[in-house]
């Protein structure tokens, strides 16, 4: 398995035909680790085995289950997300171009990364692109902008694939450790400890809005990397509130 490659998110895939075709996509260009989110018609899937042309089969493939997005990224410290729309989020907004070269300069600093895709429908919700880094859109024909899931997945692994300057000797990178990012695990435990004593002090007021206030305050965390030696000096600055 191509550990420096960017895994690929799926959240609630509708189409067991598009993560077999997504499958095949990504395996043409040395991307090897799908994660699904809550498919819609579950998983494993008949459908998704005959559109994949072996890729599902492969022994250097891996296709992972998961509840939420949150589960599916916890080993992530670098995520992109995938939107064809602009969003009110105040959240980078790279062309392919960009956005790849932005993962793979995250992935020359020993981080591991992830490009999340919404399902074919609507795509991606708020509650979803918040988790993200940054966002990625894909240029094209703005009257008909409308792009297949598994094409959308093509021209990003596409891009990855001929960008990808990863040296023989990647393992051997050194890394600040004071410079080294907090995961998605590390960082979600922290906002949800942050949400809860919030919730204690009643901040959430008026209760209609709770969930766009979560959102606002899990974005000003997303968007600002964080590195795991100041994510311990977060934790402090609750710890010390909380004994006060």
């Amino acid at each position: 398995m191509n550990i420096f490659a960017p895994s690929i998110i799926l959240v609630e895939p509708q189409l067991g035909e598009n993560i077999g075709s997504t499958s095949r996509a990504m395996l043409n260009f040395g991307v090897n680790d799908l994660r699904l989110v809550n498919p819609r018609d579950g998983w494993p899937n008949s459908k998704a085995n005959a559109m994949a042309a072996g890729a599902l089969e492969d022994k250097h493939f891996k296709v992972t289950l998961h509840d939420n997005i949150k589960l599916a990224t916890e080993d992530c410290s670098y995520l992109l997300a995938t939107s064809a729309r602009i969003r009110d989020i105040n959240k980078p907004v790279y062309n392919i171009k960009e956005g790849i070269k932005k993962l793979i300069n995250a992935q020359n600093n020993g981080l591991k990364t992830a490009i999340i895709f919404g399902g074919e429908k609507s795509g991606l919700n708020n509650e979803d692109i918040v988790k993200a880094d940054a966002l990625i859109n894909i240029n094209n024909n703005k009257k008909f902008s409308s792009i297949n899931l598994s094409m959308s997945v093509l021209l990003i692994c596409y891009e990855w694939f001929n960008n990808n300057r990863l040296s023989k000797n990647m393992t051997q990178v050194t890394v600040n450790k004071e410079k080294i990012l907090a995961n998605k695990s590390e960082l979600n435990y922290f906002i949800d400890k942050l949400v809860s004593i919030l919730d204690d002090t009643n901040f959430f007021n008026p209760d209609e809005k709770r969930k766009i206030m979560i959102n606002n305050i899990e974005a000003i965390f997303t968007r600002n990397q964080l590195t795991l030696q100041e994510l311990n000096t977060l934790h402090g600055i609750l710890s010390s509130i909380i004994r006060s």
